[in-house]
């Protein structure tokens, strides 16, 4: 049965099924909650789509929007009770439970007692399938049948008794059957008994000539005409679809479909002289001729075979080639020679060559040459005149399959290797190059408005449009790429032969297609069940293919010749009725076909639809579009699913049309809205609270940054302060050396050498003037000293001699000297690791740290080790002092330092940290972390190698 939504339901003894026109989709015990039982005995439709099923277990289940289920008391039938169910014209639901016939309520949603449904009737389901319920009572038969009660009388000649079975057919014909094998018609009262076989005629309503058998047992067979014979199908149920179909479910056959024929085959059956179909030509007289293989030709004539030539008339080998000339003369080419048949007889034609190859096509010009192709060439029979026409003389091809020639005389010449045109004496030729689909042509067809159009083997079809090839193929919607004849009908339809069957194109959506109107045009193609015997047509021997006086276009296959009257070929003209059937999520049934949801980490997405139609159904085509993601629909021809990846967080709307074989679209495209849930990160709330904590931790790195600034700039300002006082106060130191140390020895130096001068008139012994001079020398030695110790606190002379490990070691060893604490030093070599105008600051920060120890720690012990990796350079230096109590850079320098502060801002200037690790008596260790690069780390190296 076809439900309003378009589906077709099938019950069976092993499930239900729900058919599309191309998938059936299996509902049953194992895979559906509400389904009790596999075994189904009858099912009818209800209001809105709804299914009413009977199971083999007495059970009646209800399929309403889209669930099955089981009806219990609480529906006001008890389970395991219920025979049949039956139904009328307008969805009421009657069934049959315990005997008695019980109605559907609607508005209680449950079943009602019929009143004359009393306990003194007993009724049992009508013999056929779904049409109701009968009993009897006395003298009469009670019968419920499709909604309607009926009462009959029955006549004395026949018992209640004797009653084995009662059926009501489609025509509200009632029949009777009775244990003594007799099967009988109830009219106007009386029992008319039928003896054999019954035949009744009422599917004839939709189908002519069809009938239907029924036996003695009640068992009904259909008979229709298929092809030049007739089929019986044995039946339970019939269904004429909204397509004009018919479906038969038989007795242990299975569902057939039975849908008028397109297409009618002529074969050897009908008198044709073998199947094997290659050249079919129409005469003048319009006569078709048909050659086959193995030898042999066929005339029809009013669509019948009149008479067949095989070998043993005189047909020299396979039919190759057909033509007719002016004269009416049927000319035929062979595998061995050329024959002309000529008032029923045939005969050798004068001047051709005797090695001529078999000819291909052959062609009469208007001024009265023959041209036969072949596969070396043309050869042109013009008496004095003959000659051969090669690739070496201008075709485009040797292998010449196909000849025309158009309104304006033009000759067009087609085989495998292109196309030329003989226009006069002037020679065109075309291959792939110049913009063919393919070199291998196979047909050449002028329209009706004079424009060429050439067919191939394996490239589509072309067309030449000023001057200029367009290409069709399977890409711009062609069925096949092969176009082995083109014949174009009175309502602008080509009509084109291939390997795969016969394929059918308007010419206007080409143009649209040529134009960028469309990009795509509707194929419809036709094969056995349009009526073809084989799909394979046959190509390449000219002519493949003709049209008759009437229209009727003929075409050879491989078994027999293919016969289409355009003018009567049915047409798909519904539209389809599109469906989104299922999706899967993460290869998981979704509950809902209107909407689905994708958590987070879900990301892919599945959606299967259809479109219920039910002629033609394969070539039904779809595109969808995903609104928010597709800009424009997505055409995917047959493909009944799509699929999605990765979708971005948002709500979608998915939308998918369909067309049928013939291209009429559907009204409605089915939609589902598809939401994909953002994961927690990415949702609103989460966005507005990470951008809140961002600012918040940017107001706190700024402020940290502020601060910073300000602890920087105050140290800064520390630093300039000490620098400023440090300055000053080596200014004072250096005056006052100079004045107190340094300029008093110069004095003196001054003054003996004038008390030397000013009594060099008197005599002094030697030991007086070496007195003066020592003393001189004393003084001058003490002053270089001082000279000496003044400019090493201004730089140390070493650091430029020595370089800065020794000057570190030197710097040790001195204060060693001067303090009486154990100063050790353990360095790596640092002499190339700083630049040079930067490296007095590293020595600096060492003499203030000794300095410091020797000033403020009272230790009696004190270190400087250095160590290098190829990526920084740590400096420690510890003592075992009385450590710190209070801030490091509340240490004051001494004269000539900057104290800690002094000593973070030189460090800071080599890119360095500095860290003070103290404890109380513990003594202290200061640790600084320069970074190097791998240019200095390398000039270390070669330091270190070369020391």
């Amino acid at each position: 049965m076809q439900t309003p939504d378009g589906y077709i339901w099938v019950a069976t003894l092993n499930g239900i099924a729900r058919f599309d026109g191309i998938r059936f989709t299996a509902f049953n015990k194992s895979n559906t909650p509400g389904i009790t039982s596999n075994r189904f005995t009858s099912m009818v439709p209800g209001d809105r789509g709804d299914l009413w099923l009977a199971s083999e277990d007495n059970n009646l289940i209800r399929f309403h929007q889209g669930r099955f289920d089981l009806l219990n008391e609480a529906a006001g039938i008890r389970p395991h009770s219920v025979s049949a169910v039956t139904t009328d014209h307008r969805g009421g639901i009657w069934a049959l439970a315990d005997e008695h016939s019980y109605k559907w309520n609607p508005a209680k949603q449950r079943f009602e007692r019929e009143s004359y449904s009393d306990d003194s009737l007993h009724f049992i389901p009508l013999w056929w399938v779904g049409t109701g319920f009968w009993a009897q009572r006395d003298h009469q038969l009670i019968c419920l049948a499709h909604g309607r009660l009926e009462k009959y009388t029955l006549p004395s000649s026949l018992k209640p008794e004797q009653i084995r079975g009662v059926a009501i057919g489609g025509d509200g014909m009632v029949w009777v059957g009775t244990h003594d094998g007799r099967l009988g018609r109830l009219i106007g009262g009386q029992y008319i008994v039928q003896r054999g076989e019954i035949v009744t005629d009422f599917v004839n309503q939709t189908r002519r000539n069809w009938r239907v058998h029924i036996s003695q047992n009640f068992a009904r067979s259909l008979f229709f005409p298929s092809g030049d014979s007739e089929h019986g199908i044995p039946y339970n149920v019939l269904l004429r679809d909204s397509d004009d179909n018919m479906w038969v479910g038989s007795e242990g056959e299975g569902l057939f479909r039975i849908q008028q024929q397109s297409i009618r085959t002529l074969t050897s059956s009908q008198g044709l002289a073998s199947d094997n179909v290659y050249p079919v030509m129409r005469a003048r007289n319009g006569d078709i001729w048909v050659g086959s293989w193995p030898a042999g030709i066929s005339l029809i004539r009013n669509g019948q075979v009149i008479r067949a030539f095989t070998q043993k008339d005189g047909l020299p080998g396979l039919v190759t080639a057909l033509a007719e000339d002016k004269n009416n003369t049927l000319w035929i080419g062979s595998h061995n020679g050329v024959r002309v048949l000529a008032n029923g007889h045939f005969s050798t034609p004068a001047g051709l060559p005797k090695d001529l190859p078999a000819a291909q096509v052959i062609f009469e010009t208007k001024e009265g040459a023959k041209l036969f192709g072949t596969s070396n060439g043309m050869y042109v029979l013009d008496g004095a005149n003959s000659h051969w026409m090669t690739t070496r003389t201008g075709l485009a091809a040797d292998d010449v399959r196909v000849i025309i020639s158009d309104h304006k005389g033009d000759l067009w010449i087609g085989g495998y290797g292109g196309l030329t045109r003989l226009h006069g004496g002037e020679i065109t030729k075309w291959t792939e190059g110049q913009g063919l689909p393919s070199n291998n042509i196979r047909s050449i067809m002028e329209d009706a408005s004079g424009e060429i159009w050439v067919g191939t083997y394996d490239g589509g079809i072309g067309w030449l449009r000023d001057g200029k090839w367009v290409d069709f193929s399977q890409d711009q919607g062609l069925f096949d790429n092969g176009a082995f004849q083109m014949l174009e009908d009175k309502k602008g339809f080509f009509w084109i032969s291939s390997n795969s069957g016969i394929y059918r194109v308007r010419r206007s959506e080409l143009e649209d297609v040529a134009d960028g109107r469309r990009t795509r045009v509707i194929s419809v193609a036709y094969g056995r069940a349009d009526g073809m015997v084989s799909v394979e047509c046959n190509g390449g021997l000219w002519p493949a293919g003709a049209t008759d006086d009437q229209g009727v276009m003929w075409f050879p296959t491989q078994k027999g010749v293919a016969v289409i009257d355009p003018a009567v070929v049915r047409a798909a003209s519904t539209p389809p009725r599109v469906k989104i059937e299922s999706s899967y999520v993460e290869h998981n049934l979704q509950p809902e076909t209107s909407q689905v949801v994708l958590r987070p980490g879900q990301t892919n997405l599945e959606v299967n639809y259809t479109a219920l139609t039910y002629f033609k159904p394969e070539q039904t085509s779809f595109r969808y579009m995903l609104e928010g993601i597709d800009n424009d629909w997505q055409e995917v021809g047959s493909r009944r699913t799509a699929y999605y990846t990765h979708l971005p967080p948002g709500q979608y709307k998915f939308l998918v049309s369909a067309h049928n074989s013939d291209g009429v679209e559907s009204v409605d495209s089915a939609t589902m809205m598809i939401t994909v849930v953002p994961p927690f990160y990415r949702r609103p709330w989460f966005i507005a609270l990470l951008v809140a904590a961002i600012l918040v931790a940017i107001r706190i790195a700024w402020t940290f940054r502020v601060r910073q600034l300000r602890k920087e700039q105050k140290a800064q300002q520390a630093f300039s302060r000490e620098l400023i006082a440090s300055q000053e106060n080596e200014r004072r130191r250096i005056a006052a050396e100079l004045h107190d140390s340094l300029g008093q020895r110069l004095i003196v130096i001054s003054n003996l050498t004038l008390f030397l001068l000013r009594r060099k008139g008197k005599q002094h012994s030697d030991a007086d003037k070496v007195e003066i001079l020592e003393e001189i020398s004393a003084e001058a030695s003490h002053a270089l000293e001082e000279t000496r110790t003044i400019s090493y606190a201004l730089r140390p002379f070493q650091l430029d001699r020595l370089g800065l490990t020794k000057a570190i070691h030197a710097l040790g060893k001195t204060i060693a000297r001067a303090s009486q604490i154990e100063i050790t030093t353990d360095l790596e070599n640092i002499d190339k690791v700083f630049p040079e105008e930067l490296r007095i600051n590293f020595f600096r920060i060492v003499q203030e740290a000794l300095n410091n120890i020797v000033k403020h720690s009272g230790a009696t012990r004190g270190s400087v080790t250095v160590r290098c990796t190829k990526t920084q350079v740590t400096l420690s230096i510890s003592d075992n002092g009385k450590g710190l109590s209070s801030e490091p850079r509340t240490i004051v320098s001494g004269p000539g330092g900057f104290g800690m502060t002094g000593m973070r801002e030189r460090a800071m200037l080599l890119r360095g940290k500095m860290q003070i690790k103290s404890e109380v008596n513990g003594g202290t260790t200061l640790i600084i972390d320069f970074p190097i690069g791998v240019e200095q780390a390398n000039e270390r190296s070669h330091s270190s190698a070369a020391g």
